[in-house]
């Protein structure tokens, strides 16, 4: 009776560790592209905002922590993503638990951050468009350091949280609440700037008593609002379908790292490539950056 008991434990578990050689071979291809495209355009952004004066801005100091954020989930995340996927479809055998370990905490730790980043960049959007004279002076006094300090502090600090607590604490919950709250705030936030944006295109008349100068500034923190739009957007038809899977229920709705799990998984981690094209697409002052670098190191 043990023995038969303990022959299909093994059985359940190779089953677990086992996946399909046709999807685990399209699952290592398609993350294998988005670390290599996903490094080398994160830190195009990051390299983009260091030499060029005109991309320094306040609200682009934030997409720069973003995109440092992504580059966690590109450089490190990803490669240990890829050797899970090798061991499960090449190797029929699970990926070493430190390495599964190091990836979990580095995956939760690149998810918080994100939501956390698009919370505190919508919030600078409010201020930007609501309060354009107030914007300048308070992010500049103590509202960035702020932002940045919460953006890394809450991402860093809730997987220690989260081991500290003891194992009988549904901690799933802690994370599904951290989340949700993070995503009510870039919600609340926005709507807010959609309605005043209604509002004031009914009043557009009065823009006309504004200078010429202050009225661009304006319109350009509207362009950049929108595009972070899109951006938290993309974010969102990323990592919802995995999150409402896990814990919509309570309980996840798929079998944990099935082929099902990996694609969720490969959908989420996917985001963190994304946002460089966005920019790339949606601000021109990032697309003349690319430029110059291209052109220097063609030069070279």
């Amino acid at each position: 009776m043990n023995q038969s008991l303990e022959n299909a434990r093994n059985l359940s578990l190779a089953d677990n560790c086992f996946l399909p050689l046709f999807q685990g071979i399209a699952l290592f291809t398609v993350n294998g592209l988005i670390s290599v495209f996903g490094t080398l355009g994160n830190l195009m952004v990051c390299i983009a905002f260091l030499a060029d004066r005109r991309l320094r801005r306040i609200s682009h100091c934030l997409l720069v922590s973003l995109a440092i954020a992504d580059l966690i989930v590109t450089m490190i995340c990803e490669p240990l993503f890829l050797k899970n996927l090798f061991h499960r479809t090449f190797l029929q055998g699970c990926a070493i638990s430190q390495l599964e370990f190091a990836y979990s905490i580095l995956a939760n730790t690149s998810c918080y951050a994100s939501v956390v980043h698009l919370a505190c960049v919508s919030v600078d959007r409010f201020i930007a468009v609501l309060f354009p004279l107030q914007h300048g002076p308070l992010m500049n006094n103590c509202g960035l350091f702020t932002m940045l300090v919460i953006s890394w502090a809450i991402p860093i600090s809730s997987p220690i949280f989260r081991m500290a607590l003891p194992e009988s604490f549904p901690s799933a919950i802690v994370a599904s609440g951290a989340f949700a709250l993070s995503y009510l705030i870039i919600i609340f936030s926005y709507l807010l700037i959609v309605v005043f944006l209604f509002y004031f295109k009914k009043k557009r008349r009065n823009i006309r008593t504004r200078s010429r100068s202050r009225n661009g500034k304006w319109c350009m923190e509207v362009r950049v609002t929108r595009t972070l739009a899109i951006v938290i957007g993309v974010f969102t038809i990323c990592w919802m379908p995995l999150m409402a899977a896990m814990f919509a229920t309570g309980k996840p709705l798929f079998k944990m790292n099935g082929t099902v799990h990996m694609w969720l998984r490969t959908l989420a981690l996917s985001n963190s490539a994304m946002n460089f094209v966005i920019y790339t697409v949606r601000m021109p002052d990032f697309r003349k950056a690319y430029d110059k670098i291209y052109k220097k190191l063609c030069s070279t």
